[in-house]
């Protein structure tokens, strides 16, 4: 019997039912999306653009009073920080009004390794803030050497160069090793004079020419090395004593940095040799180093000036950290040295008011 017919019949059932069960099945009827959960947005008022450190009262200059800023021994930030040593002379230039700011001093150390030019590049941009506020430079050890005194690179970017065609500069000595500036602020004419780190007999004796070349100035002498840590004074302050303050009347104050310390020691000096002391010279030092952890914290000194009131009052102020009294707070580091809080506000009587 041929079986052929059959087989073709159950093979084209068999087809049959399993195209209807593997039939595709409907697809299903696209889902719309869960709405996204609703953030509320709130407006944000931006932060308004910080303002420059306001002048803190006690540093805003009345009537008849004018100011002198100090900066000294600022190595380590153009060394680690020199956003620091930017933030002290732009306060400086921003609020020189305020200030009645009339004249700068740095008492040198202006980098830390004299050999690295990052350091000198930093200390040149920070003080290029204060290009057309007068002010005076001297170099301090780490600037030359201590063993063998090597002045080129300091007079390079701050010596002669940096000093000629300023018409309050006086004179110029070496290529910069030590010069003069002549200031009047308010009704008083001042000779600031300048010497770098241990000077030798011919630069005291230039500095003795130069205050005695203006006895009708107020002098005021910029060095420095000339106290110790505990206020004791080295060989070269003990020979400036001697042959610069003893000689020349008209010094008034000494300005020093070099070690750790803020204090203004008095000195006083008889002239005419009758036994009663004729005059005080004011020696007074500020090294702030000890303070934080950055090198100094932007501490500066301001010496305000009050001829009304015959005062010349000291402080201690940060624009970094917007504080008074850097040794208020001592660290670690602060307490080795002897420094009494104390020194950082003091009031001196000007003897020519």
């Amino acid at each position: 019997m041929n079986t052929k017919p059959f087989r073709s019949i159950i093979a084209l059932l068999w087809l049959a039912f399993c195209a209807a069960g593997c039939a595709a099945a409907p697809a299903a009827a696209p889902q719309t999306p869960s709405p996204a959960p609703y953030l509320k947005i709130e407006r944000v008022t931006p932060a308004p653009t910080p303002s420059p450190t306001p002048v803190p009262d006690a540093l805003t200059a009345g009537e008849g009073v004018y100011t002198f800023a100090w900066i000294s021994d600022p190595q380590h930030y153009s060394e680690s920080h020199p956003e620091i040593f930017c933030a002290m002379t732009r306060f400086l230039q921003e609020e020189r009004e305020r200030l009645n700011l009339a004249y700068v001093v740095h008492t040198g150390d202006m980098v830390q390794d004299r050999g690295a030019p990052e350091q000198w590049d930093a200390a040149e941009a920070a003080m290029r803030t204060l290009a057309d506020i007068p002010h005076g430079v001297l170099a301090g050890n780490h600037d030359v050497g201590t063993s063998r005194r090597d002045f080129s690179e300091f007079n390079a970017r701050f010596g002669g160069a940096h000093m000629e065609g300023k018409p309050y500069c006086g004179g110029i000595y070496e290529g910069g090793m030590g010069h003069y500036d002549l200031i009047d602020a308010g009704d008083t004419r001042f000779v600031f004079a300048y010497m770098g780190y241990q000077p030798d007999e011919a630069a005291i004796r230039w500095l003795t020419s130069v205050f005695d070349q203006y006895p009708e100035h107020v002098g005021v002498l910029c060095v420095h090395d000339y106290f110790r840590t505990d206020l004791s004074l080295y060989d070269s302050g003990k020979t400036l004593q001697k042959n610069v303050l003893a000689k020349c009347p008209n010094v008034y104050l000494v300005l020093c940095g070099h070690r750790y310390n803020v204090a203004a020691v008095p000195v006083a000096f008889d002239d005419d040799g009758d036994g009663t002391e004729d005059r005080t010279v004011y020696q007074m030092i500020a090294n702030y180093q000890a303070a934080g952890s950055e090198g100094g914290s932007g501490y500066m000194r301001f010496l305000q000036i009050d001829e009304t009131a015959g005062e010349l009052r000291a402080y201690s102020y940060s624009p970094y950290t917007e504080d008074y009294r850097y040794w208020d707070t001592p660290s670690a580091e602060q307490e080795k040295y002897p420094v009494d809080p104390a020194n950082e506000e003091i009031t001196l009587p000007l003897p020519w008011a």
